[in-house]
């Protein structure tokens, strides 16, 4: 007696048709783009996070660039008024207002009208960088779980692959972005720095001299090793995806495929031997 056959899945009216495999092809591509500019959002967020807050690294750069000669104030000033900043671009204080007391035992502004207007561009600046790092931690963790939901019917397998995948293209795109912009800060940083402050801000209050004393705290040279600091970070991370991804997909015999989802047939290919009793019939 013949068994009565498993009931087919109907698709409710109400889901959408699953995407055509072209369709699926170029979501991935552009997924695995926004993988890759998450995988440099967030090492360059957290770098320039550590920069703007470590204590450690601003002490360095007083010690480095001897702002107390530069700025005629005494360490302990140097370190106060450090904090202070810091502080500033945490909390929800409008302006940068410190007052440091000089050799001469007065009590003045640390900086003038034109540093702290700009302060508050520099404070903007940062948190909407922090706010970008949140937004890439953001990505990445809906991006683990809808490949995870997508794949785990193919099992723990496929899942690894597509992450495998994602990782060596994302790290060799942004390996490859950093080294060449690593290369033009390198020789020509004085305009890369310029054009920086050209492109994020709307004023010219960054014009500053060395009579200033944010250029005092902060020399050029401050800058110019924070943006190594961030370049490394960043092509650390991402070679670090790079090489985790080609050696796994090395590892368990697979080629670096091309970013596109793999089609998945319900019918043997024309290579499969066909079955005794179908050639009998």
């Amino acid at each position: 007696m013949a068994s009565n056959p498993a009931p087919r899945f109907t698709r409710p009216h109400w889901l959408p048709a699953p995407p055509s495999p072209r369709a699926q092809e170029w979501l991935w591509r552009l997924t695995v783009l926004a993988f890759a500019l998450s995988a440099l959002l967030l090492p360059i967020a957290w770098t320039v996070r550590y920069t703007a807050q470590n204590e450690s690294w601003w002490e360095r750069g007083f010690d480095r660039f001897n702002v107390e000669r530069r700025t005629g104030l005494d360490r302990a000033e140097l370190d106060r008024a450090g904090a202070e900043l810091r502080a500033y671009f945490l909390n929800d204080a409008a302006r940068a207002d410190i007052a440091v007391t000089n050799q001469a035992g007065q009590s003045e502004a640390l900086y003038t009208e034109r540093e702290v207007v700009h302060l508050i561009d520099v404070k903007r600046l940062l948190q909407s960088t922090y706010d970008a790092g949140w937004a890439a931690i953001g990505f990445l963790i809906a991006f683990l779980i809808g490949v995870i939901l997508w794949q785990r019917r193919n099992g723990v397998a496929a899942v690894l692959d597509k992450f495998a995948s994602a990782g060596f293209y994302a790290g060799v795109g942004v390996t490859a972005g950093i080294a060449v912009l690593g290369v033009v800060a390198i020789t020509g940083f004085d305009d890369a720095f310029r054009q920086f402050h050209l492109l994020f801000f709307t004023n010219d209050l960054w014009q500053l001299s060395n009579r200033d004393r944010l250029i005092q705290m902060f020399p050029q040279r401050f800058f110019f090793e924070t943006t190594m600091l961030i370049a490394g970070t960043t092509i650390g991370l991402a070679v670090v995806l790079a090489t985790s991804g080609y050696w796994y997909r090395r590892r368990y015999g697979h080629a670096i495929p091309a970013p596109a989802p793999a089609a998945i047939s319900s019918h043997p290919s024309s290579s499969q031997e066909v079955p005794r009793s179908s050639r009998e019939s």
